[in-house]
């Protein structure tokens, strides 16, 4: 999805008013136990070692723990779905990318919606994807690979970490820009899809930049270009797939949520904590470390992102049949 400028963000981001006591019991201060953190993909995956990472340093800054609970599942649904079932008292939140707005529309009857069952309380990370393929498949640029799936419609399989997130959505806007057809095949987690792309058993994957380095650079997947509108540091010689279709741009981003209805003083808490985490630079630095670029926003400005994605997203999910 496209990412959020850093620059404009945090310059943009506005501080709640912070009450004296937060009250998150009876007569007691929020937070006063352990907060849960939902996140919808499995343990050990990039978007759990983000998310694990944002919780340690926002445990510091409350103080209080925050536990990452994996609940993964049908490209995320079932974690967001025990979010939105939980009590709104700011004791559940959810990490969560792409997959909250766009499964409504590959995954029929979808028990929850984004803008009626949780109110979105700020963006984190965000970060490009990568197009790989496996070493048997011949092409070696962008433009060559186009070529070769046009000449082969419908015969190349392309893994996800499961249907609507970024990593699928880039191979559809890619098939959408190019005319081409390719398979999908939607995976649980990270582990199963990068094993059968190693092993040739799928040919194509748009994976998540950071987890891709390591398989690049030991040349077990061949890298033709990134999906974000920029060149990424850490492959400063690897095109942007948007040097060959102009207009092309899908990154990865993940935010934080609440249960709709959490009371105000609970998440002008949050809020705080959120804030002073994402200014501080020793967790930036952190969480750059592992690949992503810090997107800090405030509540309305994430709320308008995911407005804004839902509408750039809705004409090519709604050309994809439903599971």
């Amino acid at each position: 999805m496209t990412g959020i400028s850093r620059r404009g963000l945090l310059g943009a981001a506005a501080l709640l008013p912070v009450p004296a006591l937060a009250q998150g019991t009876p007569g007691g201060a929020f937070p006063d136990r352990p907060i849960r953190l939902i996140m919808p993909f499995p343990a050990g995956g990039s978007s759990d070692t983000h998310a694990r990472a944002f919780a340690d340093a926002m445990s510091r800054e409350l103080p209080q723990r925050i536990v990452v609970d994996n609940r993964s599942g049908a490209g995320g649904n079932i974690g967001v779905d025990a979010a939105a079932k939980s009590p709104a008292d700011g004791y559940t939140l959810l990490a969560t990318g792409p997959n909250i707005i766009n499964t409504r529309y590959l995954i029929r009857d979808t028990p929850f919606r984004w803008e009626r069952d949780f109110d979105p309380l700020g963006m984190m990370f965000s970060a490009p994807n990568v197009l790989v393929v496996h070493p048997s498949v011949p092409a070696r640029t962008v433009p060559e690979f186009i070529a070769h799936v046009r000449a082969n419609p419908g015969r190349l399989n392309f893994g996800s970490a499961g249907a609507g997130g970024s990593i699928h959505l880039s191979a559809e806007m890619f098939m959408e820009m190019t005319g081409t057809q390719m398979v999908h095949v939607p995976y649980r987690g990270d582990a199963l899809l990068r094993a059968d792309l190693t092993t040739g058993a799928i040919q194509v994957l748009f994976g998540g930049i950071t987890t891709a380095l390591e398989p690049i650079r030991a040349g077990q997947w061949r890298a033709l270009g990134v999906t974000g509108p920029t060149r990424w540091p850490a492959l400063p010689d690897l095109p942007t797939v948007a040097e060959t279709l102009p207009g092309y741009s899908v990154t990865s981003w993940m935010g934080l949520f609440a249960p709709k209805g959490v009371p105000a003083p609970v998440v002008a808490r949050l809020r705080e904590a959120f804030d002073k985490v994402m200014a501080n630079p020793a967790n930036v630095a952190e969480f750059e470390k592992l690949g992503v670029q810090v997107t800090p926003s405030s509540a309305a400005q994430h709320l308008a992102f995911m407005q804004n994605e839902e509408r750039r997203w809705a004409p090519i999910l709604s050309k994809i049949e439903p599971a």
